[in-house]
């Protein structure tokens, strides 16, 4: 085990590496190696997790009319979240004898059909006046928000955390006033910014720092009054500031495209964040030893993870905050867990879904809280529970079974309402092809009248009254009053496209592209990156410092 091992992916045919480090962590715990390649056991963890995507649905507990993520079409019922969070009932009652003349997944695909899962991943008496928001905790007056933490104010946005007034906006953190911005932390009244930490009173930004009174600049720190990049006097820089209308869709528009040109001009570094040791990957933060990792922070020793924080010896694993020990798991604060899905405060679990609150050593079990020695949601005995453990991983490994995630058609979503199609991205076709599922939008022919004037300042409070049109997909849509005003008050557009639609194009910004070799445009030392692009400037860490700062 002290060298990679190269094997045959199942899926894709092509050969893929097994580290070293995951071999010893496999054979510490009797698991066969993996047989499908690391991105492709992220795209399958993946498509078990929605967030965005809600439809009307009914409690199977109290029959009241609910707001769920997953498919009512689907057959798995749910429960209201307070109850599902509730002692008012008990997944155990739910709980199963094995049945060794069948294969192990048909009867956890047979038991996911009984036992409720939570409609929604929100703790209700946090939030205040913040209708559909999914992954939620802690907002005031909030909408359409998903993944979104110790907030208010916040609309049409996703993973945003401790953070006001910010609208149309992806990966946002302690951020107050900001507009169309993607991946900003600690920034003040921001508008089409990217990549930019503690800024503020600026527009059209990338990758700056400490940047006030600035439009349209790329890679500056401790900047003011600065004009795409042109350093101007305070007088002249509130003058040009003054000349360009960005509550104008048409001025938007010749100033993204402007600045798009701009942008390619500058160099890049080969991975966006910074303070890393021993890492590959994308949006990094404060990391060691983590390896084909994106948007990770506080982690080490771990591979082949998306949104990974403050994580320690894990393996393709998504969405975890405090996790270690984990394989091929999706979701929570999580101990030596494998193959599990959304799961939250557990440990030693393996092909368990949606258990909480402490569940510890269980196996194929689905909504349980504070268990522990459960197979199938049935109560055993410690001794009896090894002993049947033991039984069910033979056969499994018998039938090839005991390697890899639940099975794709046991998935509740759609693939393209799934998280999936924000890293991994696919066409109808590509998916159906894969095995995933997929639903394609029912849009009913729809005509208005109604024009949304170009400029802000000529929409008129009439606008709450209509029924648009997205020019995107041609669904129907409103504007609602605490939007308008949001609008109005940062002087920018009313948005053309409708509001799931945006949060879903900008959460693709961060699809998770494969890592390739490329030499240092400068010093020509080779860098692992995502950017291959042939007409970037990429450079190592040592000269982008150089060149840039």
């Amino acid at each position: 085990m002290n060298n990679p091992m190269e094997i045959t992916c199942a899926i894709t045919g092509k050969p893929f590496t097994i580290s070293p480090r995951k071999q010893k962590y496999l054979a510490e715990r009797n698991l066969p190696l993996p047989r499908v390649a690391s991105w492709e056991t992220l795209k399958w963890i993946e498509s078990f997790r929605n967030r965005i995507y809600l439809y009307n649905a009914t409690c199977a507990f109290s029959s009241k009319a609910i707001l769920s993520c997953i498919p009512p079409e689907n057959g798995i019922p749910v429960y209201d979240t307070n109850i599902w969070n509730s002692e008012q009932w008990d997944a155990t009652n739910y709980g199963i004898d094995y049945d060794f003349s069948k294969p192990f997944f048909v009867q956890l695909a047979a038991l996911m059909k009984k036992v409720p899962l939570p409609a929604v991943t929100v703790v209700e008496s946090t939030i205040e006046n913040s209708p559909y928001v999914n992954g939620a905790v802690n907002l005031k007056n909030c909408y359409l928000t998903f993944i979104c933490l110790d907030s208010q104010d916040c609309m049409f946005a996703w993973n945003v955390f401790n953070s006001s007034q910010v609208v149309d906006s992806v990966y946002c953190y302690f951020s107050e006033l900001c507009f169309g911005c993607i991946d900003i932390d600690h920034c003040y009244n921001l508008l089409f910014c990217e990549s930019c930490i503690r800024c503020s009173d600026s527009a059209f930004l990338f990758n700056c720092q400490a940047c006030k009174n600035c439009f349209g600049c790329v890679n500056l720190s401790n900047k003011e009054y600065c004009w795409y990049n042109e350093q101007l006097s305070k007088e002249e820089f509130e003058k040009r500031r003054k000349s360009v209308n960005l509550g104008s869709k048409n001025t938007v528009a010749e100033e993204e495209k402007r600045f798009k040109d701009l942008r390619k001009k500058f160099p890049i570094k080969y991975y966006r964040g910074k303070n890393i040791e021993n890492s590959s990957g994308n949006y990094l933060l404060n990391s060691k030893n983590c390896h084909h990792c994106y948007l990770t922070s506080d982690s080490q020793d771990c591979e082949d993870c998306i949104i990974s924080l403050q994580a320690k010896d894990s393996f393709c694993v998504s969405s975890n905050r405090g996790a270690e020990l984990l394989y091929n798991c999706q979701s929570g604060s999580n101990y030596d867990n494998q193959f599990c899905n959304e799961c939250l405060f557990t440990k030693n679990l393996q092909y368990c879904l949606y258990c909480t609150n402490g569940t510890s050593d269980c196996f194929g079990c689905i909504s349980l809280r504070k268990k522990q020695y459960c197979i199938l949601n049935k109560q055993y005995s410690k001794e009896e529970y090894f002993s049947l453990i033991a039984k069910i991983k033979g056969q499994m490994l018998a039938n090839d079974e005991y390697q890899d995630f639940f099975p794709k058609e046991m998935s509740p979503f759609y693939y393209n309402h799934s998280e999936a199609m924000s890293f991994f991205p696919l066409t109808k076709e590509q998916a159906l092809a894969q095995g995933f599922k997929w639903q394609d939008d029912t849009i009913e022919p729809f005509t208005t009248t109604y024009h949304i004037p170009d400029d802000i300042k000529d929409v008129k409070d009439d606008i709450l009254e209509q029924t648009l049109k997205c020019q995107k997909t041609g669904k129907k849509y409103r504007i609602v009053k605490q939007e308008l005003e949001f609008c109005r008050k940062m002087g920018v557009p009313i948005a053309t496209i409708a509001p799931i639609e945006r949060i879903t194009e900008r959460s693709q910004f961060f699809a998770v592209h494969p890592l390739q070799t490329r030499a240092c445009s400068h010093c020509l030392q080779p860098v692992e990156t995502v950017y291959t692009d042939p007409e970037l400037e990429v450079l190592c860490e040592s000269c982008y410092q150089q060149k840039v700062f």
